[in-house]
């Protein structure tokens, strides 16, 4: 019983070492098994992520370096600005800088500051801006206008020496301009008087030489005169155009009523034309009667108001070989052959001619003067 015991109290302990030994080993081999798969998982999407993370950093760095540079910029444009005094504009460049990086505590200095010299330095912001305008106009060559912007900024600061410098040189250079100006166009006017002269020395020079060709050249005839034409005209033939006109006068004031006539005959129109009238007409029966020994002659007139006579037979005859001529006291109606022969007036003209004026010369004068 006691070597027993003294066996079960040596071998237990060993078999709860060796048991216990077991259950570490196989815990710990799971253990270090699993944690080499999830570092195998999780190896892809590391790589992947680091990457990711790596471009995010350069672009961040990136966009915080050109923010940088712009805020760099901007201050160095503003503060060029306020030192120009052109505070205005200066202010508002830096609140921009404020409003791109809060943390800016110089930009936001400036601020105040820019406010500060619009509230108690007007004329500098004045002097400022009227420099500037001077400066620009001086580049232009506006040199009246620069100088004039520089007296202004000097009215409103009296010590700006860059306003007064300034303004001496632009005096300077409006000079030599207003003297180039002026000797440019005196120059002009002496070179146009010298063509002017020039040309009338030539123009004498011409003359000259015109008079000597014209001394060469045969006196010329005396110049002939008009003959003067008057008509010589008889009373008869005087009072028969009287007679005349004044018949012609009334077939044009006597209106004939409103007719409508179709292949009428000659002879009936011409009847109803004097009852309608009271003007005589009078028809040469031969020459109608050549006229119409194959053909009657058939007139078709139609009128729609009334018209004077003097039309009506115009129109009546203007498609017949019939013709009128008006005499001292009646309308004569022929042929148009038998009109246009007799139409040939025979006229009369005196000629008359200009006087020659004589004046006798006696021999004693061409001996006076002779002697």
């Amino acid at each position: 019983m006691d070597i027993t015991n003294g066996v079960k109290r040596t071998v237990l302990p060993f078999f709860c070492i060796c048991l216990t030994f077991n259950l570490f080993f196989i815990i710990s081999l799971f253990y270090f098994s699993g944690s080499e798969a999830r570092a195998a998982s999780t190896s892809a999407y590391s790589d992947d992520s680091v990457e990711a993370k790596i471009i995010a950093q350069d672009l961040a760095k990136q966009k915080k370096s050109e923010r940088k540079t712009v805020i760099s910029d901007l201050f160095n444009q503003a503060k060029k600005e306020y030192e120009a005094k052109n505070y205005e504009t200066a202010q508002q460049m830096f609140e921009k800088i404020v409003q791109m990086d809060p943390r800016n505590k110089s930009a936001a200095h400036y601020v105040e500051l820019c406010k500060e010299g619009i509230v108690k330095d007007v004329p500098g912001t004045v002097t400022g801006s009227m420099v500037k305008r001077g400066k620009a106009n001086y580049v232009n060559k506006q040199y009246s206008a620069a100088v004039s912007d520089f007296e202004t900024a000097l009215a409103a600061n009296p010590n700006d020496s860059e306003a007064r410098l300034w303004l001496e040189k632009a005096q300077k250079a409006e000079n030599y301009y207003l003297r180039e100006k002026s000797t440019l166009a005196e120059r002009k006017d002496i070179i146009k008087d010298r063509q002017v002269i020039s040309e009338e020395k030539e123009t004498a020079e011409q003359a000259s030489l015109r008079d000597v060709d014209r001394s060469w050249l045969p006196p010329t005839p005396p110049a002939k005169e008009e003959v003067q034409i008057e008509e010589v005209i008889s009373e008869a033939e005087r009072a028969e155009q009287e007679a005349k006109k004044a018949l012609v006068d009334k077939m044009r004031s006597v209106m004939v009523p409103a007719i409508s006539v179709t292949d009428a005959d000659i002879q009936d129109l011409i009847r109803q034309l004097m009852e309608m009238t009271g003007v005589t007409i009078v028809v040469d029966e031969r020459e109608l009667a050549n006229l119409t020994k194959d053909s009657p002659i058939k007139i078709s007139l139609s009128t729609a108001t009334p018209m004077p006579l003097l039309d009506v037979l115009d129109i009546a005859f203007k498609t017949t070989q019939l013709a009128y001529k008006v005499e001292p006291n009646y309308v004569y109606v022929s042929s148009k052959s038998v009109i246009q022969r007799e139409d040939l007036v025979t006229r009369t003209y005196k000629l008359k001619y200009p006087e020659r004026k004589t004046r006798e010369v006696k021999l004693k004068e061409f001996e006076t003067k002779q002697e």
